[in-house]
């Protein structure tokens, strides 16, 4: 029974042992993701230290190009508005034009007809003086 016993015992020697190898294994690996950890931390502190600028930068961008796109569509608004203006003119232009030409038109044709006979009229007098 005595080897029984001793075997039991170192058995167990041994399993402490092995317990306590883990303990410290695990200790050195806890400090190492400690150590990871804090190295995790520096890295977000300096992402976060840098991107707060760039996001500010963003945002001034975004606010001028929201200002740009507004006064684009005031620029469009207007170039609308003067194009119809523009029509408006062009159409008030070709109404009088047609006015104009119904009013003359009809006596200019009256007159150049008058002259025409007239003209042919002294031709043929001329040529009958003649003959």
């Amino acid at each position: 029974m005595e080897t029984w016993e001793t075997v039991l015992t170192v058995a167990k020697i041994l399993a402490l042992l092995s317990v306590a190898a883990l303990c410290v294994y695990l200790i050195v690996v806890l400090l190492r993701v400690k150590q990871i950890l804090g190295d995790l931390e520096k890295e977000f502190k300096e992402l976060s230290t840098r991107a707060i600028p760039i996001l500010d930068n963003t945002e001034y961008i975004t606010s001028r190009m929201k200002s740009i796109a507004e006064s684009i569509d005031d620029q469009v608004l207007t170039v609308r508005d003067s194009i119809a203006s523009v029509r408006q003119i062009a159409d008030n232009v070709v109404e009088l034009e047609r006015r104009i030409q119904e009013r003359i038109e009809g006596p200019i044709l009256e007159s150049l007809s008058f002259f025409g006979a007239l003209v042919k009229g002294i031709r043929t007098f001329s040529e009958r003086i003649r003959s």
